[in-house]
């Protein structure tokens, strides 16, 4: 089995669009397809084509920015406490 290289070609927040070679020097010849990247290195795709692998990694996009906005409207988050006056 040979060892597969992603060199990122688009990051943004959780996600990498990356491009897949054998090769841990990046050279767009070398390139035999694309995946989407967890930041942790998690692979969320088989080895599609540049178009298949971009329109998921913008879905994923979408849906982590739509789940943060849901958070933020519902007020989920932990409230700051208020500090005592000292007298």
């Amino acid at each position: 089995m040979m060892v597969q290289f992603p060199h990122a070609l688009r990051i943004d927040g959780r996600f990498q669009l990356v491009a897949l070679t054998y090769s841990p020097v990046y050279s767009p010849a070398d390139v035999f397809g694309f995946a989407v990247l967890t930041s942790d290195g998690a692979r969320l795709t088989d080895v599609v084509s540049l178009d298949e692998a971009h329109l998921h990694w913008s879905l994923l996009r979408e849906e982590a920015k739509t789940a943060l906005g849901e958070v933020e409207a519902t007020g989920t988050r932990a409230a700051p406490r208020r500090r005592r006056r000292k007298s």
